[in-house]
């Protein structure tokens, strides 16, 4: 059997990557939260971190972080399902990983429903949508969104819909720099704005439409979405953002479609394969937001 008290300390240190922000949550000294893991590593004779800054798991550690994980969601849903528990008037918590343009357009309802429905607190971990899965397989979170629609094992995968994105900019941007259109000599001048790096959706739009390759247009990186419109709004640069972010600046005539050419980026949500109700909220609620406002997915 385990020691839940000694997963607990585990998982802790997993989670906020540090003995000290441990120790700080579970209300002991950090030679205490220390001494449990080195206890729970004897007992199964294998290391289940790996002490650096931040603080990793090991395969084993991953494997104890997502029982736990398991084990507390059921936990609270046998404590909120009994009549007679103080722990029915609590607030329950589901962790989960989204993507920034979602949250900052159609995930926000889904916590919403979640919390006034089902009474439950949201910890969202905001990741590059490709990278969400990667949360998900440590065991961070119970549910991603994500632009993979590959299963992975032990989970489950759900369709939500596709995000439609269109390029906007200020008008002054668009006379000065597209006074004959939007061409690709153009855009090769003219700044645009990118989330980061690593973002290629951007890159992508130019190369399939324009035959632009990264690095051949200047950009800002602005690591917000809602930084993104905020920029794009100062007449800095042109933006390729969420048709339904921008909605209101287009409706104003604020911002301007520079093109008539769209990018979709289909959704699809991942979720632990376990028999929770929580989690079946999670999944219904997901669905039905991302029903309406999501565009359908192309076959």
């Amino acid at each position: 059997m385990l020691d839940y008290k000694l997963v607990e300390a585990v998982s802790a240190v997993i989670r906020l990557g540090s003995f000290e922000k441990a120790a700080q949550e579970l209300g002991m000294t950090q030679s205490a939260v220390s001494q449990r893991i080195k206890l729970l590593e004897e007992r199964v004779a294998q290391p289940l971190v790996v002490r650096s800054k931040p603080i990793k798991a090991t395969d084993a550690g991953l494997r104890l972080y997502r029982h736990f994980q398991h084990v507390n969601l059921l936990e609270q849903e046998i404590l909120t399902d009994l009549p007679d528990s103080l722990e029915n008037t609590h607030f329950r918590g589901v962790s989960l990983a989204v993507n920034a343009d979602s949250l900052a357009t159609w995930f926000v309802r889904v916590a919403e429903v979640l919390f006034l429905d089902y009474n439950l607190l949201v910890d969202l971990s905001v990741a590059d949508e490709t990278n969400t899965l990667d949360l998900l397989k440590q065991g961070t979170v119970m549910a991603s969104v994500s632009t993979q629609d590959k299963r992975i094992q032990g989970c489950k995968v759900k369709a939500l819909g596709a995000m439609r994105y269109v390029t906007v900019a200020r008008l002054d941007f668009i006379q000065r720099y597209f006074p004959d259109g939007v061409t690709p000599s153009a855009l090769r001048k003219a700044p645009a704005v990118i989330f980061g790096r690593d973002d290629d959706l951007h890159q992508r739009f130019l190369k399939k439409n324009y035959r632009i390759a990264a690095g051949e247009f200047p950009t800002h990186v602005v690591p917000s979405s809602e930084g993104f419109v905020n920029v794009t709004r100062t007449g800095m640069a042109y933006a390729l953002v969420p048709e339904n972010q921008v909605k209101p600046y287009l409706e104003s005539g604020e911002l301007i479609k520079i093109c008539d050419k769209l990018e979709t980026r289909p959704l699809y949500l991942h979720y632990h394969n376990i028999d929770s109700q929580m989690l079946k909220a999670v999944v219904n609620v997901t669905q039905a937001i991302a029903m309406m406002e999501l565009a359908k997915i192309k076959e």
